[in-house]
């Protein structure tokens, strides 16, 4: 399939040199550059910007051996990125595979979903439960979404090989603004949210951002509605003591979709606004989270931190999930009535102590901690005796009948885990000479699950003690220019650790090794930034079947995957800005076996070896606008390679008017060209449908 559009937009990237030679500007060139009406289009340093999810140790993507970028608040705006998935399907490498079952989830690197690639907020995961995360939902009142790509298991833990996505929450701050926005989309959207922050007594700051989305979706019976609550308050009772509190609330009903089947291997376009589920289907999640961090700088070189938190999450699934569609009779069969609940409570606490101070005369960082995590998972469903239903519909106008009108067994609880994770781990930064640092992490995990079956009367008592580390240098060329190389090892479950089944207790924790090289350039005179990384990485012990047994699962199998990511930001000139990304690689099993059938050489599922993204911004005076495309490559729906989905592309563009200092009013439109496209799949005969075009009109309120 071409792309040639896209192709195009993304094809500036290989035209960089043109803007590589020179030196950084100096303070006079910078004050040029203010002066240009466009410099609001100019970001903050990226690679400049300290950020936290790479690292403990406050370093700077150009400081750290590794691929790690940041997506701030105005460019979310500028694009009109309303939900996670929206603003990390345009980052480097990664595409959006979310679907009802398993909540927010992406592929990167050759690797899929939330047992590979991990999310948190504020550095802090709510541990994956049954494949799910459903927290955070949407983008606002945070300042900045940070992704490191490849294994993140030093800083995070198992479940992080493909990498790690981190929501940075805005902070209180004792200056008083306000800001707030409204939107209307042509689906019958909408969305609302405010937030401000501002002083409390002569000690303190407050912060509150509230949110709410909804609406009628892009297929029939597609409703939807998200309500969120977060608030902050930060004290500084003392001198060189810095206390910081949070609690949240969050209320999300997705829509209940699990897509449409195939005809013939096919998408078939008549059904692009068909759901096939049941009226009272229901998907509802609720999530309250409580942290305290308390900060205390012992001396100039030193700083102690602890980090309380309580999570609370409940979830609830009931749908009529799975359809074949009959071609001669053109009517599609009905079946898998599921019903879920989730009540997902974790606990926990970490300690740190981090220093600046010098070793051997040379500048050193350092950091060292113990991590404490308790979840209790209570698991309730109605599948555990394997009973189902079926009925048949037509293929259109059919009435969508209700999930009480089978004959089902009851939902109840069905287990119980208790999972007990504790962690120590230590990072450092050594810079060997003022052009080469060295950098090491490592983590040990020490993990219990306790698994009671409520039906059969089972159960069992399970350890894991996985090790993880990554060594790193960082060689300065110039001030401007810095090159890198990494080794790494990580680890992922076969299955979620914390609703680990009975079947999968004997396995233990894959292991990955990850090799990468990279660059990482400030161009001259302030016209932009460049990255380019090369990576391999080989994951071992993945679940195939015995070779003389195809009925016995056993672990020995291995994957693997390689490849370029390439991205900038450009100021090519006044007015404009140009984000563009790439990333083009070859993922394979190296050893599988599925019934009875060697799989090695295939694609695993759910992979696109070339992904691209591309953003233009104009802006002049008070009008700015913005075009942009997303490719997905080619992918597959099944180990064997038979169901693909095909690749597409999507454009997206929006204009905005600044009416006064305060407010702007902007219009999107999404999915210009109407693309018929599949985001991932259900089954290898069910694809989940992306959005159709939509426009949305927003105003923008700020003081």
């Amino acid at each position: 399939m071409k792309h040639t559009a896209l192709a195009g937009l993304t094809g500036l990237l290989f035209t960089l040199p043109a803007y590589a030679e020179g030196t950084l500007p100096t303070d006079e060139v910078e004050i040029a550059e203010v002066e240009v009406s466009a410099s609001e289009l100019k970001p903050e340093s990226r690679l400049k910007q300290a950020l936290t999810t790479a690292s403990r140790l406050g370093l700077t993507p150009m400081e750290t051996p590794a691929s790690v970028e940041a997506v701030d608040a105005d460019t979310l705006r500028r694009r009109g990125d309303v939900s996670i998935r929206e603003a990390i399907s345009r980052t480097t490498g990664l595409s959006d595979i979310s679907n009802l079952g398993v909540g927010n989830a992406f592929s990167v690197r050759g690797f899929s979903g939330n047992d590979s690639i991990g999310q948190a907020e504020d550095g802090v995961r709510l541990l994956t439960a049954s494949g799910t995360i459903t927290f955070p939902s949407d983008t606002w009142g945070y300042e900045r979404i940070e992704v490191l790509r490849g294994p993140a298991s030093v800083l995070f833990g198992t479940g992080t090989v493909g990498g790690i996505i981190n929501s940075i929450r805005k902070a209180p701050s004792r200056e008083a603004s306000v800001e707030a926005l409204a939107g209307w989309g042509s689906r019958g959207e909408y969305r609302m949210g405010v937030g401000g922050t501002g002083a409390v007594g002569e000690i303190g700051a407050f912060r509150i951002d509230a949110s709410a989305t909804g609406g009628n979706g892009y297929v029939n019976s597609g409703e939807h509605q998200s309500r969120k609550l977060m608030s902050g308050l930060q004290l500084l009772p003392a001198d060189h003591v810095k206390l910081d509190i949070t609690f949240d609330h969050s209320e999300d009903s997705p829509t209940t979709y699990t897509g449409v089947p195939l005809r013939d291997g096919r998408i078939d376009r008549s059904l692009r606004h068909q759901n096939y589920n049941v009226h009272d289907s229901a998907m509802d999640f609720a999530d309250d989270r409580l942290r305290a961090r308390l900060e205390w700088d012992i001396s100039d070189t030193l700083k102690l931190s602890n980090l309380s938190y309580w999570f609370n999450s409940r979830r609830h699934w009931r749908n009529l999930e799975y359809y074949a569609l009959d071609s001669a009779a053109n009517t599609v069969e009905r079946s898998g009535y599921t019903e879920i609940k989730h009540q997902l409570k974790q606990l926990g606490n970490r300690l740190e102590l981090a220093s600046v101070a010098q070793a051997f005369g040379l500048k050193n960082r350092w950091a060292l901690g113990w991590e404490t995590t308790r979840v209790d998972l209570r698991y309730i469903d109605n599948f555990y005796a394997g009973t189902d239903s079926s009925n048949t519909v037509p293929l259109k106008g059919f009435a969508p009948g209700y999930y009480a009108d089978a004959s089902l067994d009851p939902t109840i609880p069905e287990f119980k885990a208790r999972t007990l994770q504790n962690a120590l781990f230590a990072e450092d930064a050594l810079d060997i000479t003022e052009r080469l640092k060295l950098t090491a992490g490592v983590r040990q995990d020490w993990i219990n699950v306790d698994h009671q079956n409520f039906i059969t009367g089972d159960s069992f008592d399970k350890d894991y003690s996985p090790f993880s580390y990554r060594l790193g240098a960082v060689f300065t060329v110039t001030p401007g220019l810095a090159l890198y190389g990494q080794y790494s090892q990580g680890s992922d479950p076969v299955s979620s650790i914390v609703s680990l089944r009975p079947g999968n207790r004997a396995f233990k924790l894959t292991t990955a090794q990850q090799t990468e090289v990279g660059i990482k350039h400030q161009l001259a005179q302030g016209k932009g930034e460049v990255t380019l990384a090369l990576y391999h990485i080989a994951k071992e012990d993945i679940l195939t079947r015995a070779p003389n047994n195809p009925q016995q699962t056993v672990q020995g199998g291995k994957q693997s995957s390689r490849g370029l990511e390439l991205s900038a930001m450009l100021l090519p000139a006044a007015h404009w800005r140009v984000d563009a990304n790439m990333a083009v690689l070859k993922a394979r099993y190296d050893e599988l076996r599925e019934n009875d059938v060697s799989r090695a050489g295939n694609t695993p599922t759910d992979v696109p070896e070339k992904i691209a993204n591309a953003w233009a911004y104009y802006q002049r005076g008070d009008w700015s606008a913005g075009v942009g495309a997303r490719l997905v490559g080619q992918r597959y729906a099944d180990n064997a390679n038979t169901s693909v989905m095909p690749g597409y592309t999507v454009y997206d563009a929006n204009i905005a008017w600044r009416a006064n200092r305060q407010t702007t009013l902007r219009l999107y439109a999404r999915n210009l060209g109407d693309k018929l496209y599949a985001s991932t799949f259900y089954n290898t005969q069910q694809f989940i449908l992306g959005p159709s075009r939509s426009l949305e009109f927003t105003a923008e309120i700020s003081y």
